[in-house]
């Protein structure tokens, strides 16, 4: 859950501070990289918090104004209403970090393997 906050919060400043959309694959894959103990919480951590945070991001810019853009894209795509839309968006950013995140510890896993094969 700490993970998942904390991946939640520097994505959300990183997002702020930055014109860059792909903090939500980078935060969760150093943090698969460094701090998860197995490949499932970086997953996990990863998915909660992009989807959330994008999630969030979604309904904000829907209520604020976007629902008329919202409406015609999700027309283009032939979804009928326009809120599938703010959820399919957050899914994509969810699963997108939840490979990243355990792409990150996969990663640490393979040099960790082989630094254990050479000593």
């Amino acid at each position: 859950m700490t993970a998942v906050v904390a991946c939640l919060l520097i994505m959300l400043a990183l997002h702020l501070l930055t014109p860059y959309w792909w903090w939500v694959m980078i935060v969760p894959f150093v943090y698969g990289a460094a701090a998860a103990r197995s490949g499932g919480p970086a997953l996990l951590a990863g998915f909660f918090s992009a989807g959330l945070l994008w999630l969030g991001g979604g309904l904000y810019f829907f209520f604020a104004g976007g629902r008329i853009i919202a409406g015609r894209v999700a027309g283009m795509f032939g979804l009928g209403p326009s809120w599938p839309l703010v959820v399919a968006t957050a899914l994509v950013a969810a699963l997108a970090a939840a490979f990243a995140g355990y792409a990150g510890y996969a990663v640490r896993d393979l040099f960790k393997k082989k630094t254990a094969a050479r000593g």
